[in-house]
């Protein structure tokens, strides 16, 4: 079998280097691309280091090292500058990189898609950085989408930048940017004050700076976008808030409300449901609008980019049902 021939990637088994060292095309004698090769060329100027491709690939450095050369050789001139700084394309490097990668990427998607149809049950993995957002309105929700698109939600949180190996369909964010990936605009943050039924009574006619705040540390711009907004102090001396508690994420402060400790501003999507049910109310003074602003991000590489389109129009939808309710 040769190296065109050999099965790639995890699914099929290793790559494997060559062993003979790459010999120069012999003038006139056309031969085939050297594919394996090639798919290794891509993913190293994907990762832009020898050893952690062959992480990622499942060879030792030197073999992605020799699978390189081999291209090289092939094509007659270097596509990689090698040295103490590091690993770097040649300007040649760059126009085949450029010029190869889309169509690599458009093989494996096409692959995978088309892998997917025999499969079973469709899958749609959706991650987010918003582990309040998650608990608030995702997961109480998701049920609904399932039954209606006939697709299973794998959800995952993670406060983390997604890696190029890392797997899934949909990214929903509001601090992260996936670049070129397609792009959907969610929502706009509102911001309201809510506490329960008995705290309300308690702190409605108090002035602000004398109401027991909540604050979620994860997000400190909240209070100090809806105290400008509202003309109240946030600062030091007689007319600043009185913090009562802090709490790492919203969905912590948000049980802290609900069990009576105090007031908390929050994006209304992420109370709406308690408001609903009466567990907490809110504060007689008028939503603002914050800064924030909800994004989701479908993955260049998703094998549902269907599901993931219908999940981010969901998505939306609800989150636009919250605020308005």
């Amino acid at each position: 079998m040769s190296e065109s021939d050999t099965p790639q990637g995890p699914d099929h088994g290793p790559i494997t280097a060559p062993t003979a060292p790459p010999a120069l095309p012999r003038p006139g004698r056309p031969e085939q691309v050297p594919l394996n090769a090639l798919r290794v060329f891509v993913e190293a100027a994907r990762w832009g280091s020898f050893k952690r491709t062959g992480q990622h690939l499942g060879l030792t450095q030197s073999g992605v090292s020799r699978h390189v050369a081999t291209l090289e050789a092939w094509l007659g001139q270097p596509l990689f500058r090698r040295g103490g700084a590091g690993l770097s394309l040649t300007d040649a490097g760059r126009l085949y990189f450029d010029t190869v990668q889309d169509a690599m990427a458009t093989i494996e998607l096409t692959s995978q898609q088309l892998r997917s149809r025999t499969a079973g049950p469709s899958v749609l993995q959706v991650r987010t950085s918003l582990p309040s957002l998650a608990m608030a309105v995702l997961i109480p929700a998701l049920s609904r989408f399932q039954q209606a698109h006939q697709v299973t939600v794998e959800l995952t949180t993670s406060l983390a930048m997604p890696q190029a190996d890392d797997a899934f369909d949909v990214l929903v964010t509001r601090d992260l940017n996936l670049g070129h990936a397609e792009q959907w605009h969610l929502a706009h943050e509102e911001l309201v004050a809510v506490a329960t039924p008995d705290q309300l009574r308690r702190w409605q006619h108090t002035p602000v700076q004398g109401w027991p705040l909540l604050v979620a540390r994860s997000r400190p711009d909240v209070l100090a976008q809806w105290s400008r907004q509202q003309g109240t102090g946030a600062g030091t001396g007689a007319g600043a808030l009185h913090i009562q508690a802090g709490f790492d994420h919203y969905f912590l402060a948000i049980a802290a409300a609900l069990s009576g400790a105090g007031v908390l501003v929050a994006p209304s999507f992420l109370v709406a449901s308690h408001l609903q049910q009466g567990l907490l109310a809110e504060l007689p003074l008028e939503r603002v609008r914050g800064e924030g602003r909800y994004l989701a991000f479908i993955h260049p590489r998703s094998t549902q980019p269907d599901p993931a389109r219908a999940f981010c129009r969901w998505i939306k939808a609800e989150l636009a049902a919250s605020q308005s309710g």
